[in-house]
């Protein structure tokens, strides 16, 4: 099986988790904020990775266009359907599903990388701690800050 074949195949398998988990009635409410945090959110870390030469998908095949995949960019917004949804409102639990939203990125990006469609130039601890972190507390502090009527203690 080509490698390029795990693109859709994952994207397929997180779509079908979110539509196990989430009500269609809230996916509906919750897809502005994912389609933001998640296919925006990935296109700009890749942009911000890839100049710095930290970090870039491999492997896409005819699944990319200008040099970015797309299925990856769904994914994420289904991800983050899926994190906004159990998310939760009070302090500190969201902050501890944050973290472990963190964790499970990590580990799920050196699975990508072992597969051989994902690439960290510069280590697999250190610096997609530092993205999937920064990318997660920033998600949920703004939206449960800007979008949501909870407010989140710091």
């Amino acid at each position: 099986m080509p490698l390029y074949l795990l693109y859709p195949l994952y994207t397929a398998g997180i779509f079908l988790v979110m539509l196990a988990v989430v009500p269609r009635e809230r996916i509906r409410r919750l897809v502005p904020y994912a389609l933001l945090y998640g296919a925006v959110g990935d296109f700009v870390w890749l942009l911000i990775l890839g100049y710095l030469g930290i970090a870039g998908y491999i492997n896409y095949g005819p699944f990319g266009f200008l040099g970015m995949p797309f299925f990856p960019l769904l994914a994420w917004t289904f991800f983050f359907i899926i994190y906004l949804h159990l998310l939760p409102e009070r302090y500190p639990w969201n902050y501890l599903f944050t973290l472990s939203a963190a964790a499970y990125s990590l580990i799920f990006s050196n699975v990508l990388q072992n597969l051989g469609i994902f690439a960290w130039r510069t280590g697999r601890l250190v610096a997609p701690a530092v993205v999937y972190l920064t990318w997660m507390i920033l998600v949920t502090y703004t939206y449960q800050n800007l979008f949501t009527r909870t407010r989140v203690r710091p």
